[in-house]
């Protein structure tokens, strides 16, 4: 098994990156997922989240939670993001590890799809470590073109995440992706193609 991080900023295209390397080969494992799921009614951390921040946060007639209400509330304050990551973060670092365990006699190439490698302190575990960066401009024009988000909401989750200068400081390759879903497909190709070479050692 070779162990591949991959990050970058919100609307950096990081995911659409995954899911071409997922088509080439590689193994992915989603961190944006595994939350969605750890957050589902009934779940463990379900109850910690609702327990923390009400049933406010719950969608209308449902027990499910409203993520885009969430995401506005605990991205306004440092507080209470700070609350809900002390909630999520283990679970999301212990599935992630279940996942790669499962893989671990594997010849696969394994992608670990994660905003917050870094910061959930992954990326020194892995054996290479991609980081995808997209100028804050395109960033915002994504989402807010392809999420409905509004100026504000964006603003709010850029800065909450991690400098991409930190970040492209720890990568081992740079996916720079102000383009077209053409550009970045060639980029799929070289990556692939780079992280092949390094698996073989």
């Amino acid at each position: 098994m070779f162990t591949v991080g991959l990050t970058g900023g919100i609307g950096s295209g990081k995911s659409t990156l995954a899911a071409l390397l997922a088509e080439r080969g590689a193994q992915v494992v989603d961190a944006d997922q595994i939350a969605r799921d750890a957050l589902r009614p009934g779940q463990p951390a379900w109850h910690s989240v609702v327990d923390s921040f009400g049933e406010d946060i719950l969608a209308a007639g449902s027990m499910d939670i409203d993520r885009k209400r969430l995401a506005r509330l605990v991205f306004s304050d440092p507080n209470k993001l700070a609350a809900l990551n002390a909630i999520t973060h283990p679970v999301i670092t212990g599935r992630i590890a279940d996942s790669l365990e499962r893989l671990s006699s594997s010849d696969a190439i394994v992608v670990v799809d994660a905003a917050l490698i870094v910061d959930l302190g992954l990326d020194s575990a892995m054996d290479a470590l991609i980081v995808v960066h997209a100028s804050d401009d395109e960033r915002r024009r994504r989402l807010q073109v392809s999420r409905g988000m509004a100026r504000s909401d964006v603003n709010a989750r850029i800065s909450a995440q991690a400098s991409p200068a930190e970040l492209l400081e720890r990568a081992d390759i740079v996916v720079r992706n102000d383009g077209s879903l053409d550009d970045l497909s060639r980029d799929a190709d070289r990556v692939w193609e780079r992280l092949r070479e390094m698996a073989s050692g």
